[in-house]
């Protein structure tokens, strides 16, 4: 529940278990922002925004807000307060930042002036994400996914893409770089049979999951759902080939068979077949990454990121 003090209001409607607490948390921060004097303000996340609706119109300075996934993809799906909230709070702001085109058209439904949204695609550093050395195939193959065990990654759908590949007695590891809970992944290696063919790493730090981009032969995002996967392109500024699900952007930076390889949301099969022609063709694995380099090199630059933000900074404070 959100609440605001107006004129003539009593204290006492606020002050009932930790309402009147947030309320003055509330304050504080919009009162911390404008002392700023910013002209701008940008919330990373729309989740974020939404919990500064009832000071919104309080700031002073322009309001921009990214939509970048779970918030707009699942959260206004499963609570329709959250889609009330998300209508005001585009309303509200001056500006509204998607990932990519799948996302503008997912929150088209809820923004009354589309003239609002920008696309501007997620973006790495393309000197700290460069191979510094050859690739070289190995025996095991080295399948590599970096994410969350949350529901979103699909977890699940990679599994049975990797029980089709065991089936046919290739030679490979998968090595997950991954937080959260483990049980549910252990209980399915361990019931699939698959303790010698997948490695749980748990979570790396930066200069570790850089070091693993330079061993793995293939990286693998079987996710459900996503904005752009930042991984994805960390993967392939590595020269790394990939094989992902068409979820979210993820089409609008991979093209099939170019410089990487896609399949359809829980199919399990085309990922295992996808798979499959990457691990019995170092060439291609060769091909597909130089040309995802190239790609990220192109569009996926953070300098273009962030010269496509200081163009409508500018135009919003003309």
């Amino acid at each position: 529940q959100y609440l605001s003090l107006h004129p003539g209001e009593s204290i006492a409607a606020l002050s009932k278990g930790k309402d009147f607490q947030k309320h003055i948390y509330r304050k504080f921060k919009v009162n911390t922002i404008n002392d700023c004097n910013a002209d701008i303000v940008h919330f990373g996340f729309s989740g974020i925004a939404v919990t500064f609706l009832p000071g919104m119109e309080d700031i002073k300075a322009k309001k921009g807000v990214s939509c970048r996934g779970s918030a707009e993809y699942i959260k206004l799906l499963a609570h329709d307060e959250r889609k009330r909230l998300v209508k005001i709070l585009f309303d509200q702001v001056d500006t509204i930042h998607c990932v990519s085109g799948n996302m503008q058209q997912t929150i088209l439904p809820y923004c009354s002036k589309p003239e609002k949204i920008f696309i501007n695609f997620p973006s790495i550093d393309i000197n700290r994400f460069r191979r510094r050395r050859e690739y070289v195939a190995q025996n095991p193959v080295m399948i590599l996914s970096v994410g969350r065990f949350v529901f979103q990654k699909g977890y699940l759908t990679g599994l049975l893409a990797i029980k089709k590949l065991k089936e046919l007695n290739k030679n490979f590891r998968w090595h997950i770089v991954a937080g959260g809970t483990q049980e549910e992944m252990i209980f399915h290696i361990n019931e699939l049979g698959f303790n010698e063919h997948i490695v749980l790493m748990g979570v790396k730090l930066n200069d570790e999951v850089l070091e693993l981009y330079n061993e793995a032969d293939i990286f693998f995002l079987p996710s459900i759902s996503e904005g752009i996967a930042n991984v994805v392109l960390e993967a392939m500024s590595m020269q790394l080939p990939v094989v992902s699900t068409r979820c979210g952007g993820m089409a609008e930076v991979i093209t099939h068979g170019k410089d990487g390889l896609l399949a359809d949301v829980y199919d399990s099969d085309k990922l295992a077949e996808n798979l499959l022609q990457l691990m019995d063709n170092e060439q291609l694995r060769k091909k597909l990454g130089a040309e995802a380099r190239k790609r990220v090199t192109e569009q996926f630059n953070i300098d273009m990121q962030a010269s496509k933000f200081e163009e409508v900074y500018k135009a919003l404070l003309q």
